[in-house]
């Protein structure tokens, strides 16, 4: 069974404190104004700010239809329709255009918000001062802090990828650095195989050599063979030394250029 999904306690302090400040111009609203009706004037729009504030997070455009509802039904009062629903307004569209990324299902939001703020207009015959509101303040309210809440978001989006841009750089570079030291440690391998090997072979062929000559005693022989025997540990010690050497390349890694073959391999040189 799946248990509900409950958001992160920061959010909900965040939208808590949110609404403290939302409800608190409210209240204040409803004080200056003198509000007869304290259930139409205040309890509901605390109410309705305590369901859009946090749907605001999930369904932005569905929040700023509530609070423009609270502005449209302010359009009913005889004495102003300004009221501080306007706030409350101006922050739910700043909270659109920061979290919904598409410009055309937010513009259809906030048109949808112009006509029932004009129907309401027409259908209460409001005088002309409650048709500047609703024409000039209200889309004002509407428009300007969504398009405040588009750069805001803008700019988070740029800083963000700026970051991710620079740890992919960072990681680039220490992959460069990182190819660049197992390319010079194949260099090492590739000149003491070719270089010291090479040596070793052929310091080992000219004791074979003065092995087999008749002037030497049988001593001297011995002592030629124990060299030989020297030459091959130390030609085996080589072969080991490189092979460490090219231990960080991968199975299926491609062949640092320069190096003619692993230790061991036919065609590496003398010590093959």
């Amino acid at each position: 069974m799946r248990h509900p999904r409950h958001p992160p306690v920061r959010f909900v302090l965040v939208d808590g404190a949110l609404w403290g400040v939302l409800a608190a111009a409210t209240g204040y609203g409803f004080r200056d104004a003198g509000g007869a009706s304290p259930v139409v004037d205040l309890l509901l729009p605390l109410s309705v700010l305590a369901v859009a504030v946090p749907l605001s997070r999930a369904r932005p455009g569905a929040a700023v239809l509530l609070v423009n509802g609270l502005c449209a039904l302010g359009l009913a009062d005889t004495a102003t329709p300004a009221n501080a629903h306007v706030l409350s307004l101006a922050v739910v569209s700043c909270l659109l255009g920061g979290r919904v990324a598409r410009a055309r299902g937010p513009l259809l939001v906030l048109a949808s918000c112009l006509a029932v703020d004009m129907t309401a207009c027409a259908v209460l015959q409001v005088p002309a001062v409650w048709w500047f509101y609703a024409m000039a303040v209200l889309p004002t309210a509407l428009l300007l802090p969504w398009l405040a809440g588009r750069h805001w978001r803008g700019r988070r989006e740029l800083v963000r990828e700026g970051w991710r841009l620079a740890r992919s750089l960072e990681e680039r570079q220490h992959l460069v650095a990182e190819g660049a030291r197992l390319t010079e440690r194949a260099d090492i391998a590739t000149d003491m195989h070719d270089s010291l090997g090479h040596a070793l072979s052929l310091v080992a062929l000219r004791a074979g050599a003065l092995e087999l000559s008749p002037d030497l005693t049988e001593g001297d022989r011995a002592d030629l063979a124990e060299l030989r025997g020297t030459i091959a540990d130390a030609v085996e010690q080589l072969r080991e030394t490189v092979a460490v050497l090219h231990e960080p390349r991968g199975p299926g890694e491609p062949r640092v250029p320069g190096t003619r073959g692993e230790p061991g391999e036919p065609g590496t040189g003398a010590c093959g």
